[in-house]
C-alpha cells in the first residue's frame, strides 16, 4: 500500500469515527444511554478507534 493510500484510509476512518460519535450523541439524547442502538453505536465507535490505532501503527 502506498503512503498516499494509507493517509487517505486514515483520514476516512477518522471521518467515520467522528460521524459515529455524532450519531451516538443524538441517539443518547433520543433514546438514552441504555438503549440497544446507543450501546451498539458505542461499540462501533470503540471498534473504529481500535482500527484507526492499528492502522496508524502499521
Amino acid at each position: 500500500m502506498t503512503e498516499q493510500n494509507r493517509k487517505y484510509i486514515q483520514k476516512e476512518i477518522g471521518k467515520l469515527l467522528s460521524e459515529i460519535w455524532r450519531i451516538k450523541g443524538l441517539s443518547e439524547q433520543e433514546y438514552g444511554p441504555q438503549h440497544p442502538i446507543t450501546k451498539k453505536l458505542a461499540v462501533m465507535h470503540a471498534n473504529v478507534q481500535t482500527l484507526l490505532q492499528e492502522n496508524s501503527g502499521s
